[in-house]
């Protein structure tokens, strides 16, 4: 039964594959600015489109990397919604000053070739190195990505309340002339760059969606439900790859609270392809093989490309006349980081996959605690049981046959969400570290898989902590895709804010990666400047629903 559902389910992906062989997906990426200091956050919007720049809703996942000359030196997932997305990546403060290369893509375009994907660069400078110079003349970036087209953008207007604004003052962004068929609209308000660094994003947009097509491959799945997490099976004898092993079943696991369980389906090439949905922001994968007996093991594959055709950058000099500029935004950053939490921490899964209410559920507090899991079990926990098989320990859980109900001899076992294959694990563990025990009685299906019932351990910290696992169950870091958040701003148009003696050093005043428009043809977008002062850029920028790009710019300046 198990074997008959997962051919059924590659047999409809491999179809899917098939007839989106004709489709041609773009993808474009926008960041708040062009210019960072290293130990900045690049905020990015993406929009995906078809070739003809419609706006298209496929790919469920981006993939954006930070590329050195070739090789990557950061990588994100961004999860899409309805087509776009908004990510964010910190760059290291160690960073080395110079220019690179932001590319991003979905699997599903990796089926044409890297030549489709969408690239663009930015500048990095580090405040802690000393090789800034005056700026050489005859060599610019402009040599590297020349403009080949200039698509014309729809026109609107972009105009600040004010063309001048002291330090913390709540202003407005007027925004008229917007096309009622809006698809998707982003506004960023950031300092004004000062050494040159890409072509416009109005070219970039065009030069992006008129790639031709290549040739199909057909070897990337499309990420249309979700994150696919690919793995593959590892002997642990000799740490090489094994696929022919029909016999084991993979599963990965997300720990924490609540039940995150997906069955594996094994592909023609070998590999394991987990398809998820659902999840983001994770830090830790549990993955597991069944009736491995410790000698096999599944290995996560990384989904990014990670090395790409070299590209010889020009060096990036920095004209000495803005030293106090770049001194101002250095220390600005440092107290910045100083006094606020980085929001990329402590992310967490989105929702539980299984969501069915437990049969029978025991707060272990509730009840006489016991030293044993063998006394847990037999006093209380009704409807799943341990019972030796040769030298081992199992757990059965109840199953309906029919109208009567029996013990089965496979269920799902998990601790904190790791699942456990070894029955002995939970046998000698330490019941007093049990907060609750979640009973559901089979049978359950899993991605494809039948269980004989469900055994829901969860600790009283969620950490899974004096685990014994065998090495056919791994616990690793995995990042999954980000999910959208709001720049955290403050708001001076209260006077209790503006007299806040907290430092204000944000170089980026607004970022709004989905600016809701609801047919408006004329909207307004409060702001507030940060402590910092000098010229500062406003720049807007969408999609139609019928594919016309939407760019325009404006400035203002900023005085104490």
């Amino acid at each position: 039964m198990k074997r008959f559902f997962c051919g059924i389910l590659l047999t409809c992906t491999g179809l899917i594959l098939l007839s989106a062989s004709s489709l041609h997906e773009r993808i474009y990426l926008q960041t708040d600015k062009h210019l960072y200091l290293a130990g900045e956050p690049v905020l990015m919007k993406l929009a995906t489109t078809d070739q003809e720049q419609i706006p298209l809703v496929f790919s469920k996942v981006a993939y954006v990397e930070l590329v050195s000359e070739s090789v990557a030196r950061l990588q994100i997932k961004v999860e899409l919604t309805n087509g776009t997305g908004a990510g964010r990546m910190l760059l290291p403060t160690d960073l080395p000053t110079g220019y690179y290369r932001l590319i991003a893509y979905t699997q599903f375009m990796r089926n044409e070739g890297v030549g489709v994907f969408f690239e663009k660069n930015i500048a990095v400078l580090n405040t802690f190195q000393s090789d800034y110079y005056p700026a050489e003349s005859g060599k610019s970036l402009d040599d590297v990505n020349p403009e080949t087209s200039k698509p014309e953008p729809e026109t609107i207007s972009l105009q600040p309340n004010k063309t001048a604004y002291t330090t913390r003052e709540h202003g407005e962004l007027i925004l008229t002339g917007l096309p009622e068929n809006m698809h998707t609209l982003s506004v960023s308000v950031a300092g004004k760059e000062f050494v040159p660094v890409t072509a416009s994003d109005v070219s970039l947009f065009g030069n992006n969606l008129m790639k031709k097509p290549a040739a199909f491959a057909g070897e990337f799945l499309p990420e249309y439900e979700g994150h696919i997490i690919t793995g593959t099976m590892i002997s642990n004898e000799t740490g090489k790859p094994e696929s022919g092993k029909t016999m084991l079943t993979p599963g990965i696991s997300f720990p924490g609270e609540g039940i995150r369980f997906f069955s594996g389906q094994k592909t023609e090439t070998g590999d394991i392809c987990f398809f998820t949905s659902g999840i983001s922001g994770t830090n830790e994968i549990a993955t597991i093989l069944y009736n491995a007996d410790d000698k096999y093991r599944i290995d996560i594959q990384s989904p990014f490309v990670s090395e790409f055709a070299p590209e010889q950058m020009p060096s990036l000099h920095v004209d000495s006349t803005y030293y106090g500029q770049l001194l101002e935004r250095s220390v600005a950053l440092q107290v910045l980081h100083y006094f606020s939490d980085d929001p990329s921490v402590g992310s967490d899964v989105s929702e539980p996959f299984f969501k069915m209410k437990p049969s029978m559920s025991y707060p272990l507090e509730e009840y006489t605690r016991f030293t044993t899991m063998r006394e847990v079990f037999t006093e209380f926990i009704a409807g799943a049981r341990f019972r030796r098989n040769g030298d081992k320990q199992e757990i059965s859980v109840l199953v309906k046959k029919g109208n009567y109900f029996e013990y089965g001899s496979m269920p799902l076992v998990l601790l904190d969400g790791v699942p456990i294959s070894d029955h002995d694990v939970i046998f000698n563990y330490d019941p007093l570290a049990v907060e609750i025990i979640n009973i559901y009685y089979g049978p359950c299906m899993m991605g494809g898989y039948r269980f004989d019932g469900i055994v829901e351990l969860t600790t009283h910290h969620r950490l899974h902590q004096d685990l014994n696992l065998n090495r056919s169950t791994q616990i690793i870091s995995y990042e999954g895709p980000q999910t959208y958040h709001m720049m955290d701003i403050p708001d001076y148009s209260d006077e209790e804010n503006r007299r806040s003696r907290i430092p204000d050093g944000r170089h980026t005043l607004l970022w709004n990666p989905d600016v809701p428009t609801d047919g408006k043809t004329s909207i307004r977008l409060p702001f507030d400047t940060s402590d910092l002062t000098g010229e500062f850029q406003a720049t807007v920028e969408g999609i139609t629903k019928d594919g016309y790009f939407i760019f325009s710019t404006s400035f203002f300046e900023v005085g104490r």
